[in-house]
């Protein structure tokens, strides 16, 4: 029953997602903006072959039940590679280069608007996590959206920013709460799409017109670790994770979430 309503809602999210893309207005761009192109990079939720849906009961690969409450993460440092030391860098029409993922509104995706500088490229990369200047600032005096409007992304009591934050519960989870916070210097996260060495220039941008690249987010696979054993939710020190061992497993097995889906000039 549960995956038949699973199913269901998966196919109604694609369907969300392509109709919502393209009923998107039309925003006149700056003089400035004129001569770029514009990307929307698009996180995808899903939870293995189901849509990723907030208060929805899963199971995880070691037959453990669990919803999820709350997801969100940081992204920064975007760039786009022609060549192995070549780069542009992916920003929103005001000049930031930080952004908050939060699927607060599953099932529909999160997507960033960029403006990049046309061209053909070969690779893909940002970071979740912030640089280590931007994590040690002043909270009280930053900008959206690392101002305390996101005060569930801060630690007060540890300087410095929640990089990922997972939340849930779940009857097989240490008393019915999960907490992943994953943070610190040491813990920013790389990620990389394409090959800067292959002939082969998957993330085409034109001038005036819009690229979408879709990155699908699996939830599942965060809680497989990297030699294949099952990460659970059931034991005190691995549902509530601030530091330590767990973090480093959790910022471990995140780097195995993001699946480069299609790159499409659209419009």
């Amino acid at each position: 029953m549960y995956t038949t309503v699973k199913k269901i809602a998966f196919g109604l999210f694609l369907v969300l997602l392509l109709g919502a893309c393209k009923k998107d207005e039309k925003v006149i761009p700056a003089a400035a903006d004129q001569d770029n192109g514009k990307v929307e990079l698009v996180f995808m939720p899903v939870a293995g072959s189901d849509a990723l849906l907030m208060d929805t009961l899963y199971t995880n690969a070691a037959g453990e039940q669990f919803r999820l409450t709350k997801l969100k993460f940081f992204v920064s440092d975007i760039g786009l590679a022609s060549g192995n030391s070549s780069e542009v860098p992916g920003k929103d029409h005001s000049g930031n280069s930080i952004f908050l993922v939060d699927f607060a509104s599953l099932p529909n995706s999160e997507k960033l608007q960029l403006n990049v500088k046309p061209g053909n490229y070969k690779g893909l990369r940002f970071n979740i996590g912030l640089p280590r200047e931007v994590n040690h600032a002043d909270p009280t005096i930053a900008q959206p959206p690392l101002n305390l409007a996101q005060a569930d992304m801060y630690w007060s009591w540890n300087t410095g920013y929640i990089f990922f934050l997972a939340e849930g519960n779940g009857p097989d989870v240490y008393a019915n709460k999960f907490h992943f916070g994953v943070g610190d210097d040491k813990r920013i996260m790389p990620f990389s799409f394409g090959n800067v060495l292959s002939s082969q220039t998957p993330f085409i941008i034109e001038k005036g017109k819009t690229t979408r690249i879709i990155l699908k987010f699996d939830f599942q696979k965060l809680l497989i670790n990297g030699n294949g054993s099952y990460y659970s939710l059931a034991s005190q020190t691995s549902s509530n994770v601030h530091g330590g061992y767990y973090a480093d497993l959790l910022r471990a097995n995140i780097s195995n979430t993001l699946e480069l889906v299609s790159s499409d000039v659209i419009e």
